[in-house]
């Protein structure tokens, strides 16, 4: 189903995950018409709204009890907003979530039974077309609406639905907070070059090439998995072998970003309460 045919989409939050995901949407055939934006915390001279000719709404005046909804608020506001959108849907509203935490159920305590509601975590890729989306809904959704879900993000990279939502925790800090590691340790790779002597034009585009290189060889070489990758770089007594062992000697490097995940785990658990 091409994008082309939505007739309806409101979104309600419009930082940076609201702006990658309709970047992926626009990028796509997406009907900018057919979008509406509310956001109390920007205005009209947002660089995104200027470069797509678009404009904020009031959410007093707009419809949101038949068509798509996506709320791409912060957990901190998501109650407060809740109770205001409780009375202005309805049977026909569907809500997609990316709300870091909120379960379904806990969308159900403030909005009641009537929208259907899909629980989704993207990651900001998602604007170029790269992202990976989790997708997650209780209710019986028709093959019809499926397909237009699909069809949203699929545009946006790859997507999958989650069997128990309860995954949809570990999911968020992996691969929803997940670029943020991988730009922390470019950023290392960074620093550590300059001290070692390197000037600092130089060890960033080093270490950001190296990155997007890498992820671009994995991408390319889908039948090599990333051990294999890891072992097609490391030279038996060479410098690549040399520095594994650092991070590799007793899981240090495991353990680090196990705990590192374990703590996004348990904050995801908790930002709805």
């Amino acid at each position: 189903m091409s994008l082309a045919s939505i007739e309806s989409i409101n979104i309600i939050g419009f930082g940076r995950m609201g702006k990658s995901i309709l970047s992926g949407w626009l990028n796509n055939q997406l009907d900018k018409k057919v979008v509406k934006i509310v956001d109390p915390f920007i205005d009209d001279t947002d660089p995104f709204l200027i470069n797509h000719n678009l404009k904020l709404n009031d959410m007093d005046k707009i419809r949101l009890d038949d068509g798509i909804v996506l709320i791409a608020v912060k957990p901190q506001v998501a109650g407060e907003l809740f109770k205001k959108l409780r009375e202005m849907i309805s049977e026909n509203t569907v809500i997609i979530s990316i709300i870091a935490g909120y379960s379904v159920a806990d969308m159900k305590k403030h909005l009641g039974p009537k929208p259907t509601i899909i629980r989704t975590m993207p990651n900001t890729p998602a604007a170029i077309g790269k992202g990976i989306t989790a997708l997650f809904s209780e209710n019986q959704l028709s093959q019809d609406l499926i397909n237009k879900v699909e069809s949203l993000f699929g545009s946006m990279g790859k997507f999958f639905w989650v069997e128990n939502e309860t995954d949809m925790h570990a999911i968020t800090a992996i691969s929803g907070s997940g670029p943020a590691y991988y730009y922390l340790f470019t950023e290392c790779l960074s620093t550590i070059a300059v001290k070692h002597g390197l000037k600092r034009e130089l060890a960033e585009i080093l270490s950001t090439q190296t990155f997007i290189g890498s992820s671009a060889l994995m991408e390319n070489s889908p039948n090599v998995g990333v051990v294999e990758h890891r072992e097609n770089v490391t030279s038996p007594g060479g410098t690549t072998e040399a520095a594994l062992k650092i991070f590799m000697n007793n899981d240090r490097l495991k353990l680090l970003i196990d705990e590192a995940v374990s703590m996004a785990i348990e904050r995801s658990r908790t930002l709805s309460k």
